[in-house]
């Protein structure tokens, strides 16, 4: 059994837009042959209780990986990630990024000799067997140049050993006299083709 990771950053929960796109991404992923043979594990962020590093933790951090003790419950979100098939990550874009919850979760994630290991040239090797990613997000505003959010999640997925990443958004949400139900269905329509690409993982 495949599984398909949803790391779900929606902090308003189901009022949350991007929560509606990754609804239907999920929807579809298991409509396009993945249902029987794939399963669905969410982490919701908001609800995960996950704390961001500090110095006490990075000293327990180092002190475990130097013992080779990975089943402290610190490295779960790391384990997590690598032991999954395919990715969605749903973060609305806030600050030109995405909520603080998915910065922590992701540094969680982030641990040499887990998400990645370095050879003996000192050259990064990602270690998640992950085919995919995809990021999913809405806005108020146009997003433009400024995709700080998934530029960074697509740096990260180079370094962890992701090696396809795919973007999806509904945009200019909340200016006066757009037609937002167009926009949200426009951004449904990119999934799908999106869907439609990762077809060949499923």
């Amino acid at each position: 059994m495949k599984k398909l990771l949803f790391v779900n950053g929606c902090i308003r929960g189901e009022d949350s837009r991007t929560y509606q796109l990754c609804r239907y991404f999920i929807e579809k992923f298991m409509e396009s042959g993945a249902s029987g043979s794939w399963t669905v594990e969410e982490i919701e962020l908001d609800k995960s209780g996950i704390e961001p590093l500090d110095r006490e933790t990075l000293i327990l951090r180092d002190k475990l990986l130097n013992g080779g003790n990975l089943d402290h419950p610190m490295f779960a979100p790391a384990k997590q990630l690598i032991e999954a098939d395919m990715i969605l990550i749903g973060a609305p874009y806030w600050d030109l990024s995405f909520p603080a919850k998915v910065k922590i979760y992701l540094e969680r994630c982030s641990v040499t000799g887990l998400t990645f290991i370095y050879d003996d040239c000192g050259i990064p090797a990602g270690q998640c067997r992950a085919d995919a990613l995809a990021y999913l997000t809405t806005s108020g505003s146009a997003i433009g140049s400024f995709n700080f959010g998934y530029d960074y999640v697509r740096g990260l997925c180079s370094l962890f050993g992701i090696p396809e990443t795919y973007f999806a958004s509904a945009e200019e949400l909340d200016i006066i006299g757009k037609d937002v139900p167009a926009i949200m269905e426009s951004a449904k329509d990119k999934i799908t083709e999106i869907i439609k690409e990762m077809k060949r993982y499923i």
